[in-house]
């Protein structure tokens, strides 16, 4: 019977783990999780997000932002390494905006509530859109990033084109170096 609740336990704790990235948030933007970045030559067109906002403020729509650059950040309020990095990526977005920098967040909870809370506890300072059945990131070309775990971000850059994808947590230090050349001089 112990052996029963044992594995009934570990199975359980992987199924609430399952979908979230483990790999650690990197402090200097190094680390295990693989970045993607795109020749131009290379680049694919950021298909339209749109939807609810988390924060119950309307809607929001992606094609509002031509002519930025763009970090679109999927999460999830259980996700540990969204959590991390979430204080981070507030602080490039308020940096950088006045440069024509702009954070999404696209949030996967299913309990909108969650997700109001995550967004209160992290202090998160730019829009996201609530998507918990996940149809807005099935939109997004093959191969950019696996869309079955959290967290990932995908930048963006002024015409629409994706410049380059990482599959779990992405550091300050790493998001700027990807950004700041696409951000007009």
């Amino acid at each position: 019977m112990k052996t029963l609740r044992t594995s009934t336990a570990v199975a359980v704790l992987l199924a609430a783990s399952a979908g979230c990235s483990t790999s650690p948030l990197p402090a200097d933007g190094g680390g295990p999780a693989p970045l993607k970045t795109y020749a131009r030559a290379d680049q694919v067109a950021m298909p339209e997000l749109a939807g609810e906002r988390v924060d119950g403020d309307g809607r929001f729509s992606l094609k509002g932002l031509r002519g930025k650059v763009v970090v679109v950040n999927a999460w999830a309020s259980w996700c540990g390494p969204c959590r991390a990095e979430a204080p981070g990526l507030s602080r490039v977005h308020e940096e950088l905006r006045g440069k024509g920098l702009r954070v999404v967040g696209v949030n996967a909870d299913v309990s909108v509530g969650k997700a109001r809370a995550f967004e209160k506890d992290a202090g998160l300072v730019y829009p996201s859109l609530h998507d918990p059945q996940g149809r807005q990131l099935l939109r997004l070309p093959k191969g950019v990033v696996n869309t079955a775990g959290y967290p990932f971000t995908i930048i963006v850059d002024p015409e629409g084109r994706i410049a380059g994808a990482r599959i779990g947590a992405i550091g300050e230090t790493e998001l700027k170096r990807l950004v700041e050349p696409l951000l007009p001089t």
